[in-house]
């Protein structure tokens, strides 16, 4: 199920995304799941940067990214759909011209399967205005 999905952003800046995933044509059931996200500066040990964990309670339905949030995961149980938020507080911490590396996985709702649902690169560009 693992996907790539590399990226650019500019250094303290915020960025979102959503992923919707299907299973042999229907939305993936995502009730009772954890979802976990790291991104460091290089593969492990590097430099972790952030770290968001969520469980997704059953019948929990997520429209998109909740206002407000500065960097997390957000799931709709049985919509398939993970949205993600990388909040300006934690991409103010990456380099100009380096490369961060960060995966998704799903742990099942029983624990015993842990599945890696996406999984990049990250180019991280230099801003020029600075407040």
């Amino acid at each position: 199920m693992s996907a790539n999905y590399d990226f650019s952003l500019i250094q303290g800046d915020s960025y979102k995304w959503a992923m919707y995933l299907d299973d042999g044509g229907t939305a993936y059931n995502l009730s009772g799941c954890t979802l976990s996200m790291q991104l460091r500066k290089g593969y492990y040990p590097s430099t972790l940067v952030t770290t968001y964990t969520i469980n997704v309670p059953i019948g929990f339905t997520a429209a998109s990214m909740p206002e407000g949030i500065i960097g997390g995961l957000c799931a709709s149980a049985s919509g398939g759909t993970i949205y993600v938020s990388l909040g300006a507080t934690y991409t103010g911490q990456l380099t100009p011209n380096s490369t961060p590396k960060y995966d998704i996985q799903i742990v099942n709702p029983n624990g015993n399967t842990v599945t890696t649902i996406l999984r990049g690169n990250i180019e991280i560009l230099d801003e020029v205005t600075r407040l």
